[in-house]
């Protein structure tokens, strides 16, 4: 955050998550106590402290976070509630879990070896690798794993999994997941952790209930009204983007026909067409793959990115002279409300909203609207 006078910013609006969550939390039975508030990657880009204490201030019972330095801000920054770290933990990390009080990912046999011998008060999530195969125990080991721990002192506070199709057109392969999952619970039996936790997000969006166990709904992206997928666009009805990225326009001018725009002249205009320069580049997390693809929204309308996306600055088209009515100082969304969607701007530039979110850059000030839901 600054005070110095900015031609570029990011906007959070924490009344839109609020919302996000209330809505989202009514179908989670237990309501906002079996939700997982995922706050890494800075609050998907949102801004993790001022996000984690909107939705301990709403009952969410967990945040979890990717990596052990985005816990300790939560907690440099007075934010007590549980905290589970999802990143798979390097031995030498654990007694910072244990002084932190901070919950941990067992991921395999080595990491279970390494938390009852160096953190035994952490408590632990058992991930099972259920076809993912990213992170996790396979499902003939996992029931070791548990007993080892419980046997040692461990709280094993939950047993879980990570869907990997759940935000696809056809996410068939969850199902196979489910069934992986339950084999691993039923091999448990009494000695089963209290929670498990399945469904992410699109998951808990797209699909009906995965379990009938006690169970924590780990919300990500929906919290933001952030879609992963496309297919997830019609599944989030009444869920608002909470972020807005904003450019003023610094500069105006007419090109006439055949003269070229920005590096590589890949962009000729055709006619006379004023051109308008926003105080936003690459390096601030506008993608450079837009050049020529993407749009923005001045005053309600809509004005083509044209030329490449340089480092610093970005240039639109206004069409021809004396038509749009912009001046110097007006606002360019390049994604939010006014502007086009995230879902929009990032598939222009053939990636998702998630990264289009996470990758604004570190030189670009913050603005927190604290509506109060």
């Amino acid at each position: 955050m600054t005070d110095a006078p900015a031609a570029l910013w990011a906007e959070t609006d924490l009344g839109a998550i609020r919302h996000n969550l209330r809505q989202l939390a009514g179908a989670v039975p237990g309501g906002p106590g079996r939700v997982m508030g995922v706050v890494k990657a800075d609050a998907y880009g949102h801004g993790a402290v001022p996000v984690a204490r909107v939705l301990v201030e709403e009952g969410a019972e967990v945040l979890a976070v990717a990596k052990l330095p985005e816990a300790a801000e939560l907690r440099r920054s007075g934010v007590e509630a549980r905290v589970l770290v999802l990143a798979a933990p390097l031995p030498e990390f654990l007694p910072a879990y244990e002084r932190l009080g901070l919950e941990a990912v067992v991921s395999s046999a080595e990491v279970a070896r390494a938390v009852i011998e160096a953190a035994p008060g952490v408590a632990a999530h058992v991930k099972v690798d259920t076809g993912m195969h990213r992170l996790g125990l396979a499902p003939a080991d996992a029931p070791a794993a548990v007993r080892q721990l419980q046997a040692a002192g461990v709280t094993v506070a939950a047993l879980w999994t990570h869907l990997a199709t759940a935000d696809a057109a056809r996410p068939g392969f969850v199902l196979e997941q489910v069934r992986r999952f339950d084999a691993v619970v039923r091999d448990l039996g009494d000695e089963a952790p209290p929670l498990v936790h399945l469904a992410n997000g699109p998951a808990h969006v797209r699909l009906p209930p995965l379990t009938s166990r006690p169970a924590l709904v780990r919300l990500g992206g929906v919290l933001y009204g952030l879609a992963s997928d496309r297919a997830m666009a019609g599944a989030m009805t009444g869920l608002r983007p909470a972020l807005r990225l904003v450019a003023r326009v610094v500069h105006l001018q007419t090109v006439d026909r055949g003269e070229s725009v920005s590096y590589g002249q890949t962009w000729t205009a055709e006619r006379p067409t004023r051109i308008a320069t926003l105080a936003i580049g690459y390096a601030d997390g506008l993608p450079r793959a837009l050049s020529n693809r993407g749009e923005v929204g001045i005053g309600g309308a809509r004005y083509p990115i044209v030329g490449r996306v340089c480092m610093d600055m970005t240039m639109v088209s206004l069409g021809a002279p004396g038509g749009a009515p912009v001046g110097v100082g007006d606002e360019a969304v390049v994604f939010g409300p006014g502007g086009p969607s995230a879902e929009d701007a990032a598939r222009a530039a053939g990636t998702i909203s998630y990264e289009l979110a996470t990758q604004i850059g570190a030189r670009v000030p913050r603005r927190v609207l604290a509506e109060g839901g």
